[in-house]
């Protein structure tokens, strides 16, 4: 009874409440998808990342300097730091070049309580102080929404707050946004870089260093000891 009460009610939905129906379901596929690609995208990145490692740490390996695990683990973290100090240099540089010209714009403007980053002026499109008044900014607080079995969706696209325009007042923000996005993302990459090193690391001293017996044939290597000795005889 209650399977042919929902399927009644799913025949009596409008036309328009079956297209949101349908947009919900392609934007739930879409997101799954999306977050599938980034994490294989992570994982091939730091894979990548990882081997650094190898050529940081392949001289002193093959010339026999790092002789068991414990030191190779002990060389290749410290030569692991100095990497990630010495990467790290330039975004923490221009986050001290962002906030500089940020204290600039203060200072020439006056304008210390203004909000850097979501100020986007008049709802006409007019004035602003912040990096916000290059953006599309829709009121997704206010959108228009239905009712679907009981559950309130969103039923249309919401009112747009704002459309990109240019604001001399904002001229702080527009240098200081992108310098601090570019320094963070620049600095998150360095760190990810650093954490693949390390998982690279212990990877690494136990293929070099641990015994294993897992691809041991004893078959195979008596014979070849017989060869060797035909050989030298």
């Amino acid at each position: 009874m209650m399977k042919m009460n929902n399927l009644i009610s799913l025949i009596a939905l409008s036309e328009n409440d079956k297209r949101i129906i349908i947009a919900l379901v392609i934007v739930f596929v879409l997101l799954f998808v999306l977050i599938g690609l980034i994490g294989m995208l992570v994982t091939k990145i730091m894979k990548q990342q990882g081997k650094a490692i190898d050529r940081l740490m392949h001289d002193i390996v093959v010339t026999g300097v790092v002789s068991d695990k414990k030191h190779f683990k002990k060389v290749a973290k410290k030569k692991s730091w100095r990497y990630l100090y010495k990467q790290a240099r330039i975004p923490i540089i221009i986050a001290l070049v962002a906030t500089l010209f940020l204290l600039i714009y203060y200072l020439a403007s006056g304008n210390w309580d203004a909000n850097i980053f979501g100020d986007w002026g008049a709802p006409d499109g007019e004035g602003g102080k912040g990096f916000a008044t290059l953006l599309f900014l829709w009121d997704f607080e206010n959108c228009p929404t239905t009712q679907i079995f009981g559950i309130t969706v969103i039923s249309d696209w919401p009112a747009l707050l704002n459309s990109p325009h240019f604001s001399v007042d904002a001229w702080g923000s527009y240098i200081f946004v992108p310098l601090i996005i570019t320094s963070i993302i620049w600095f998150f990459i360095v760190v990810q870089a650093f954490i693949a090193r390390s998982f690279r690391i212990r990877k690494l001293a136990a293929q070099i260093y641990d015994k294993s017996l897992d691809d041991y044939n004893q078959t195979k290597a008596l014979l070849g000891d017989n060869n060797s000795n035909l050989n030298n005889h």
